[in-house]
């Protein structure tokens, strides 16, 4: 029976994702250079590509065009949607190697809870999609050993700036249309004509253990219960931290695990 007298059972956070039998699609944006070495070879690399920097993947398509300004950002000009199993994800999540804490530590792997931005509507400004104060995105930062497991279970990759552009010229046609003052514009939602090419976003449960979807606020516990209390009602956004810190041993262990290794196989 559940208690909903317990404030962990509405304080979950949502991994919101767009994904299906064989993995899940997160978000990144990268400089031309990086972005057509991927599409070419369906993989990240190239001279551009630095492993050992932190690299943010946003399963949020909203989010995304937020932090790249719908792919108009310097060195942020190219928006990648990339596909990665299930199984990859989890033993990056876990594998028993990775442990979760507060604050902004863990130079190899992090995990963040930002506010969620709304993919059919633009802020006040018209500079970005709308912010959700009640519901959070998740991000996942990697570097060094953590960004190679994510390179290395790649399975698709595909360029859709194109898109995010879209939408940033049907964002600026609402913010116009909302300043006319003809109240009796019928003109067509612009938003309504891409929703057919937009990505369809729902509740996602990594294949990880109870434990660790507790550890990372998606799952009843203090985790939750703490992410859900910061930033509520205030328009700046507090952002919470889940960080994943993890020894370099740790990461040798995990790259020749049975569950990895696995699916580095499948992927050729």
């Amino acid at each position: 029976m559940t208690d909903n007298n317990n404030p962990s059972n509405t304080n979950v956070q949502v991994f919101n994702a767009e994904w299906d039998d064989e993995g899940v699609y997160f978000y990144q944006a990268f400089c031309p250079a990086i972005a057509d070495f991927a599409v070419e070879h369906q993989t990240l690399g190239g001279p551009a590509f630095k492993p050992v920097r932190m690299t943010w993947i946003k399963p949020s398509f909203a989010w995304m065009l937020y932090r790249s300004h719908y792919g108009h950002k310097k060195n942020q000009e190219r928006i990648l949607k990339i596909k990665i199993g299930h199984e990859s994800l989890a033993s990056i999540l876990s594998s028993g190697c990775c442990k979760c804490g507060h604050g902004h530590g863990g130079a190899l792997g992090r995990v963040q809870w930002d506010p969620e931005r709304d993919i059919m509507a633009p802020s006040a400004d018209g500079k970005e999609p709308r912010r959700m104060l009640r519901q959070r995105a998740i991000q996942i930062g990697l570097s060094n050993q953590l960004s190679e497991i994510y390179v290395k279970s790649i399975l698709e990759i595909q360029d859709v700036t194109d898109l995010a552009h879209r939408v940033g010229q049907a964002h600026a046609i609402l913010l116009l249309a909302k300043t006319k003052k003809n109240k009796n514009n019928n003109d067509e939602n612009p938003m309504e004509v891409l929703k057919p090419d937009l990505p369809v976003e729902r509740p996602y449960i990594p294949h990880v253990s109870h434990e660790i979807l507790a550890d990372l606020a998606m799952a009843p516990g203090p985790a939750a219960d703490e992410t859900a209390r910061l930033g509520l009602g205030k328009a700046g956004g507090v952002v919470e931290r889940k960080t994943l810190r993890c020894s370099m041993h740790d990461h040798a262990t995990l790259l020749s695990s049975p569950r990895f290794g696995t699916n580095r196989s499948s992927t050729g």
